[in-house]
């Protein structure tokens, strides 16, 4: 069985660069691209394909796809408590859609296990290649903030820049201000999991079920954005 954990990489100053492209220049390119071309398929092709996966199985050598030794499961089960949450929060503030069946099923086992498979992946990458450049120090703990602050730039980014302009929009309700703080709260679990386990499945059910939930509440089809 092949060990290797892409979270130990070691980085250089060409990850550095391309974690800084992809933290501040992917969510511009993604929105610029949707704009010209009308559709999000080529955002996603460069967003999922390029991004995620290329550059990510490139430098790493590996998406960390393994199943993991030793399941973290008072993470694991704490973690669900967050999408469960955002749930909670979002029940009641997005309109029914109603998508055609098979647009709607094609969007609720294509794209929601899709996306859970695959955007976390340049997360973590932007986020290891500036934990990694400097294996101690005051350089290792800069580049550890560093890399912290383009994660959170890159996932708020992408969200506003590109998938608010074609995901279901919720209403505003009492417990909209909840939202933010609970998605930052997911993104801090997804970090916890991959490192514990140090493997992508854990990260990927939690995830997988953030987007299931958004297409069930709200009965979307991504396909006509496409």
């Amino acid at each position: 069985m092949n060990d290797h954990f892409g979270g130990d990489f070691s980085s250089t100053n060409l990850d550095l660069l391309l974690a800084s492209a992809i933290a501040l220049g992917l969510p511009f390119a993604a929105a610029g691209l949707l704009t010209l071309t009308g559709g999000a398929a080529a955002s996603l092709v460069l967003y999922y394909g390029v991004c995620c996966v290329f550059v990510v199985r490139w430098r790493k050598g590996t998406l960390d796809y393994r199943w993991p030794h030793a399941w973290p499961w008072r993470w694991f089960v704490a973690c669900l408590l967050v999408p469960l949450a955002i749930t909670a929060v979002s029940w009641g503030a997005y309109r029914n859609l109603n998508a055609p069946r098979f647009a709607f099923l094609i969007t609720l086992f294509g794209w929601a296990f899709l996306n859970g498979a695959l955007e976390q992946l340049s997360w973590f990458y932007v986020l290891d290649a500036w934990r990694n450049r400097w294996p101690a120090g005051a350089l290792h703990w800069m580049g550890l903030v560093v890399g912290v602050i383009l994660l959170v730039t890159l996932v708020a980014l992408i969200h506003i820049l590109f998938w608010a302009r074609f995901l279901p929009e919720a209403e505003p309700t009492r417990w909209s201000w909840a939202t933010i703080p609970l998605n930052f709260i997911l993104t801090g679990a997804y970090a916890v999991l991959y490192y514990r386990s140090r493997s992508m499945w854990p990260v990927f059910l939690v995830h997988v079920l953030t987007d299931v939930q958004l297409v069930l509440l709200a009965h979307y089809s991504i396909l006509p954005a496409l």
